[in-house]
């Protein structure tokens, strides 16, 4: 996967593809529109179809920068966005075209990172494998960022104001795209994940959602907790986790491939948490609103990771043996999109500049 760190390309005709997308997503008229102008309409996934041979085989910044912003804006309409939201394009055939074309593209580049070939025959062996696979293995298309001990080191309050806004793309959501796959489960494997979920959720009480201590933390933080608040704003590889998990939801083939990302979050979410909590207090922010979240990630996730592991994989994969393949490469997939927000987010501390996007 590309990091991208070459200087950003030129604008072109190619860039503007998102906004077309976000456009058509909102027009009343759209089929009529497409049915009245069929070149029109070929046009556009003729657009997204370069945009992803640029993007994720060539790995030109403009493009990958613009795919990702339309993928989410497609994954966002079908999956995760407000229930108040403009839907009447929610299904236009058009459209669909266009983010198949993206998720193919996007597909293509992941295939590109391997799955381990020492996975062994015996399924009861999986689990110590995956979690060696998750936290300790070595990649070499993977690179470590080094952010971990850069957070609890080094960086400064504005930059982790600037993680906690851009994250909040998934965290004020948190776990919505994985909630997607409860139907492709069955037996013990799904009482598992709902297990997970729901205590995600809060056991139904909105004080304790995940997403509600996020929310909170957002608020001392003088941050805007409206939805998407930030995208405009969002580093591309951050939207490359979030369209990740978009397209593991959406289709069934892809379904294994989320518990083992599901796992991965769940997994190396303590050691992240505690360097989080290691850098608020370095800076002297010891206001419980804001470290309530990672505390609470410390303690839930080590449970979390456990209940994915032995309630969810291990079902699933003594059912069905052949799993492990798609499981392992959730996993390697998650890391690599995890790695490419962690290595934009290093790289632009280091060198003195936001992480963020300038925004449209």
């Amino acid at each position: 996967m590309s990091t991208a760190t070459s200087p950003a390309a030129p604008s072109t005709p190619h860039a503007d593809l998102d906004a077309q997308v976000r456009e058509a997503l909102g027009d009343p008229h759209l089929e009529r529109r497409f049915a009245d102008d069929p070149p029109a309409a070929s046009a556009l996934v003729s657009l997204a179809a370069d945009v992803a041979h640029r993007a994720f085989d060539e790995g030109e910044e403009e493009a990958l920068r613009t795919a990702h912003r339309a993928m989410y804006a497609l994954h966002a309409q079908a999956a995760w966005s407000p229930v108040d939201a403009v839907r009447v394009n929610e299904h236009d055939v058009t459209l669909a075209a266009v983010l198949r074309e993206l998720e193919r593209g996007f597909e293509r580049e992941l295939s590109r990172f391997e799955v381990p070939s020492d996975m062994p025959d015996d399924p009861g062996a999986f689990g110590p494998w995956l979690e060696d696979l998750a936290l300790h293995r070595e990649l070499p298309q993977i690179p470590a960022t080094g952010m971990g001990p850069f957070i609890r080191d080094e960086i400064t309050l504005e930059q982790l104001r600037e993680i906690v806004a851009q994250r909040s793309l998934f965290f004020l959501k948190e776990p919505d795209p994985w909630a997607m796959v409860i139907p492709s489960l069955r037996g013990k494997a799904k009482a598992g994940l709902l297990d997970l979920l729901l205590d995600e959720y809060g056991w139904g009480r909105h004080d304790h959602m995940h997403s509600t201590v996020y929310e909170v933390l957002m608020e001392r933080l003088g941050l805007d907790t409206g939805y998407d608040a930030y995208l405009d704003r969002t580093a591309w590889q951050f939207l490359a986790g979030m369209n990740l998990q978009g397209m593991y939801a959406r289709h069934r083939r892809l379904c294994r491939r989320m518990y083992g990302y599901i796992y991965l979050v769940e997994a190396d979410s303590p050691d992240s948490m505690r360097h989080y909590l290691a850098g608020w207090e370095r800076l002297g922010v010891d206001d419980p609103e804001v470290t309530k979240f990672y505390e609470l990630h410390v303690t839930a996730d080590e449970g979390h990771q456990e209940v994915a592991l032995d309630e969810v994989i291990g079902p699933v994969v003594a059912d069905e043996p052949d799993a492990r393949a798609e499981i392992a490469r959730g996993v390697v997939e998650g890391r690599a999109v995890h790695a490419l927000f962690g290595a934009h987010l290093r790289g632009s501390f280091v060198a003195g500049r936001s992480s963020m996007s300038p925004g449209r």
